[in-house]
């Protein structure tokens, strides 16, 4: 007798996830309420608690720190090195001045800190690059899942914040999901992005949302055929034109799609292209130009060049190959882009604390704020440290609070 389709371990997974979500008693009271389970909500709730305070995450998705495995593509680049030392790369921001008087010349430093704490071994590999010793981004959530419930916090999954609201001093978010109702905390920290409609009934203003860090779409030159070169990857000089001015240049990967370009270079370049901007590619990678003509003389394009992306390009490989153009049409496949650029105007927030200047008691870190980075662990790094200068901010107020009450 059938007994019907069997169920994936994927949809099991997914239930006994959802079931366990459903067995997390929130409290009805805390002294930190963290909106959003990733990675600089638990960063956040970690850094509260083990300043003293009771804390309740609240995050949407099944289980908390989830985005936290799709990154690097589930390796987890958690950090680049060169944020660490006395002069971090703040120009990887886009708002490099207001990372900077958040994050101090101690920024990278402080984050390997934290995650030495939580019992993390790294590996660095090229461009800085730091990776879980595992490569497994898992490692990474697990250390820091593990960090959480010793510290005492509450970690509620299934639940999405519906609203957030002044109660007397505090702040009142409500939830629904797994269960619904609501929490009374002394400070709120928003931990997630893309929460407009919660942020704007507080009277906060947000950037738009877009995605950044993706692939380009562009139309080819005359005569190149990208679907002849789709899924060839060749070490670039890639800089971005508007007109006759060079709006910014990265060196490394580039992946010819159907579509257009791809690879990490690429995903940089996306956070100033706009459509009608030109990608110009050097494929030789900034190789002296007489000696490549000299090499190519004497031994044909298969000693420069990839010789399926020289037979792309034709007869004048090498020349062509030298200033490779493509026109910027718009991003593509956003729905996989790595981070959505917007959110709250970081001139809103003191930068010490990452409380609202007109809101005392709630504070934002991460993708909650119109922060962004390039490839390459600048946004995880962000969103830890930001979490941890929120975090303990947040349970600075209890403990300001307790002591005006004992005055």
């Amino acid at each position: 007798m059938s007994r019907g389709p069997r169920r994936t371990s994927r949809s099991r997974a997914r239930e006994e996830a959802l079931a366990a979500a459903a067995a997390v008693r929130v409290p009805e009271r805390c002294d930190v309420a963290v909106v959003g389970g990733g990675a600089a909500g638990l960063a956040a709730a970690v850094a509260a608690a083990e300043s003293g305070a009771s804390v309740a995450v609240l995050e949407r998705a099944a289980t908390c720190g989830r985005t936290i495995l799709a990154t690097g593509n589930g390796r987890c680049n958690f950090m680049n090195a060169s944020l660490c030392g006395p002069a971090p790369a703040w120009e990887r921001y886009n708002d490099p001045a207001f990372v900077a008087a958040v994050c101090g010349p101690g920024f990278g430093d402080d984050v390997l800190a934290f995650f030495e704490d939580c019992g993390l071994a790294w590996a660095e590999e090229e461009g800085g690059r730091l990776y879980p010793l595992s490569r497994q981004a898992s490692s990474v959530r697990e250390v820091l899942l593990a960090r959480a419930a010793r510290a005492g916090v509450v970690l509620a999954p299934a639940r999405e914040v519906a609203c957030i609201e002044r109660d007397g001093g505090g702040w009142r978010v409500a939830y629904e999901g797994a269960s619904s109702g609501s929490v009374v905390a002394r400070s709120a920290v928003l931990a997630a992005g893309g929460g407009e409609g919660v942020t704007r009934s507080l009277g906060l203003a947000c950037a738009p949302y877009e995605p950044v860090l993706c692939s380009l779409a562009c139309a080819a030159p005359q005569d190149v055929s990208l679907a002849g070169l789709d899924g060839r990857r060749a070490h670039v000089v890639a800089r971005l034109l508007r007109g006759d001015v060079e709006v910014a240049r990265e060196v490394g990967e580039v992946l010819f799609r159907s579509y257009g370009l791809s690879g990490i270079v690429v995903f940089d370049l996306s956070r100033h292209a706009l459509p009608g901007d030109v990608v110009a590619l050097d494929l030789t990678c900034g190789l002296d130009r007489d000696r490549a003509r000299a090499l190519v003389a004497a031994g044909g394009c298969a000693g420069v060049l990839d010789p399926v992306i020289a037979g792309a390009l034709g007869s004048d490989a090498l020349e062509r190959a030298l200033d490779l153009r493509f026109v910027v049409t718009g991003p593509a496949e956003p729905e996989r882009a790595q981070v959505t650029r917007g959110g709250l105007l970081t001139e809103r927030f003191d930068p010490a604390t990452l409380e609202a200047r007109e809101l005392p008691g709630l504070f934002a870190c991460g993708e909650a704020l119109d922060v962004d980075g390039a490839c390459g662990g600048f946004n995880l790094a962000w969103a830890w440290k930001s979490g941890l200068v929120a975090g303990r901010a947040a349970a600075g107020r209890r403990a300001a609070d307790d002591g005006a009450r004992r005055a």
